[in-house]
């Protein structure tokens, strides 16, 4: 496999209907790609069409034939993201026809760079005729990314100029970019159906990234979670497939219903469905003028929804001219950051623009400070800047992943990045935050703990878990410790947070009423009683009793029997001496007899051996107790 799928290479044609895209696809690869009955009988392509063939040189590549009917324009589009190159086809009995231009705009808008022009039916037209029909050519492909490449005449009948093509097509694919097979796995899915003892299989252009059997991914959306049980590339079985190959992926985990062209394949967690996107538009110049809130059809790899745009420094978009907007979809699809998007109004149904995806699921508001400055960096910054302005809108810390999610940027150079920026720390949470921001949470985070010290003389310091409560409910744990383990002044302490020169204290008032808690707890013996009888007892108010009860767990003078029971230390060594003596003479020993041996009743008798069970002074067998060794 290694020696000619070394450089997947994916060709699409394109072009008005009838000019014998279909027929060529079949004489380039032996291929009918018009598998639908209803394609056979009208004799027109409807839906997308896959082939594949072997070049002069032995480099395999896949063609993807597009219907040219204007009513399947969005069968069309579904192809064109995964094309490296495209073919042209324009018939020489008809030259320059409608569709040839809007499929040549679409090309363009969707990032389609090279290819070659084809003029096909050419034993149908008198000689004479063919230079008149490539001098249309080349004048409607002034300015197009088409200007310089060849173009060749041939009969997909006869055969003339097939040989030619070939050669040129091989020449072609040698200037197309290999794809990146690392990275997170993208599979926009353009068709799906069922094999019979096998299950779902999904079929598409792999943007990035490298799938194998057994690999656990995700379809969105959904997100349906999902194992690949078996891969096929040009109807071959395969150990693992890469970016720029024509897939089919048998799934495990998901039924045909639940999943269409418009979904994709993906790594778990890396791309989301979403209905709000950042985009940066350009119309076409024979586009009609877009007012605020214009709606149009979207297209988005194999997706497709209905949205309106919102201008966010104009109220209208004139044709030719390109401005920043957020797209607001009807219907969630999955995006990601520099995923390429194709506009038609909404009637009539005409391509009027496109462009790039600049953020995904952020609603920006129009007024927003420097909003559009930010924008075009995120569209058109270096890595390096674009990673900054990201930090530079987190003020929390955040995970590396998201910050890669959000870039569009591989995990890999997103990391290398963050770990070798001085401005950035970084630490094995996987979690970065500017520098700068820092300072702020540093001084809120001190002055707090100063505080709570104040009112919290005898707590070792504040749990992490209510600090993360209290400061920054929106964050997680992580980010919260992050934070606290990067503040100098700050240390964590096993479960308590603390400036790093408290030390707890007791003074006047404090004793007297430790003293009292600690009587009262004691006189209770093994019958204690709750927490707030004990606050009747002694009359301590609630906001220093439990600061209190910590401080007696802290220094071991009494002992948690369960949630808001305590017994003394003394009642506790005395139980337990009572328990131990009683085992070793007895060597076993029922809940009931032990209870006998405590006075207890049988629920604290029962709370009390479950204690020493953890403590692994005794340990239980069956509905007896022995010494633990």
């Amino acid at each position: 496999m290694a020696d000619i799928y070394h450089r997947p290479i994916i060709i699409g044609t394109a072009g008005h209907i009838d000019h014998g895209k279909t027929t060529l696809t079949q004489r380039l690869t032996g291929v009918n790609t018009d598998r639908l009955p209803e394609e056979r009988t009208r004799g027109i392509s409807i839906d997308l069409g896959f082939a594949d063939f072997t070049l002069p040189s032995g480099q395999h590549a896949a063609l993807i034939d597009v219907p040219g009917h204007e009513r399947f324009i969005r069968n069309m589009v579904a192809g064109v993201h995964g094309m490296d190159a495209v073919m042209l086809v324009v018939a020489a009995d008809e030259g320059i026809m409608p569709q040839t231009r809007e499929h040549l705009d679409i090309l363009t808008l969707l990032g389609v760079e090279m290819g070659l022009t084809v003029i096909t039916k050419a034993d149908t037209v008198e000689s004479e005729w063919l230079p008149i029909v490539e001098e249309a050519v080349s004048e409607a492909l002034t300015g197009s990314f088409l200007q310089q490449s060849p173009v060749l005449v041939v009969d997909s009948v006869s055969g003339r100029g097939i040989p030619e093509l070939l050669e040129a097509l091989d020449t072609l694919i040698q200037q197309v970019p290999v794809r990146s097979a690392s990275g997170l796995v993208q599979l926009p899915v353009d068709r799906v159906f069922s094999v019979r003892g096998f299950g779902t299989v999904v079929t598409g252009t792999l943007v990035s990234g490298t799938i194998r059997p057994e690999d656990s991914l995700e379809v969105v959306p959904g997100p349906y979670p999902v194992r690949v049980r078996g891969l096929e590339v040009h109807s071959r079985k395969v150990e693992y497939a890469v970016a720029g190959q024509r897939v089919a992926v048998n799934l495990a985990g998901i039924d045909k219903d639940h999943v269409h062209r418009g979904k994709m394949l993906a790594t778990p967690g890396t791309v989301k469905a979403v209905d709000i996107l950042a985009v940066d538009v350009s119309l076409l110049g024979t586009s009609p003028e877009l007012d605020q809130r214009s709606r149009v059809h979207v297209h988005l790899g194999t997706a497709e929804a209905i949205g309106r745009l919102y201008w966010y420094d104009r109220d209208r978009l004139a044709p030719g001219e390109r401005a920043f907007a957020e797209l607001r979809l009807e219907s969630p699809v999955p995006a990601s950051r520099h995923d390429r998007f194709l506009i038609r109004s909404y009637s009539p149904v005409i391509t009027v623009g496109g462009g790039r995806v600049v953020e995904v699921g952020v609603h920006h508001k129009r007024k927003e400070p420097e909003l559009i400055s930010r924008l075009d960096l995120l569209a058109h910054g270096s890595v390096q800047d674009v990673v900054q302005a990201q930090l530079r809108a987190c003020p929390d810390p955040c995970l590396i992943d998201t910050l890669a999610e959000r870039t569009g940027y591989p995990l890999a150079e997103v990391e290398h990045l963050c770990q070798t920026n001085p401005e950035v720390l970084y630490g094995p949470e996987r979690q970065v935050l500017l520098r700068t921001f820092l300072v702020p949470l540093a001084d809120l985070l001190l002055q707090f703990l100063k505080e709570y010290h104040q009112a919290h003389p005898l707590r070792p310091g504040i749990e992490r878990e209510r600090l993360r409560e209290r400061l920054w409910p929106q964050w997680t744990l992580k980010s919260t410790l992050f934070v606290v383990n990067r503040v100098d002044g700050a240390v964590l302490d096993r479960e308590w947070v603390r400036m790093d020169d408290f030390v707890p204290r007791v003074s006047g008032p404090w004793s007297q009423e430790i003293d009292s808690l600690y009587q009262a707890i004691h006189t209770s013996g093994l019958k204690p009683v709750g927490a707030e009888q004990l606050m009747a007892q002694t009359g301590i108010a609630a906001d220093h009793f439990f600061d209190i009860l910590e401080h007696l767990l802290q220094q071991q003078r009494i002992v948690r029997l369960d949630e808001g029971l305590y017994i003394s230390d003394t009642v506790f060594g005395e139980g337990r001496g009572r328990v131990v003596q009683a085992l070793a003479d007895q060597t076993s020993l029922t809940t009931s007899e032990l209870k006998e041996v405590l006075g207890a009743n049988r629920r604290f008798a029962v709370l009390f051996l479950e204690l020493l069970d953890v403590m692994h002074i005794t340990r239980r067998v069956g509905e007896s107790r022995t010494l633990a060794s």
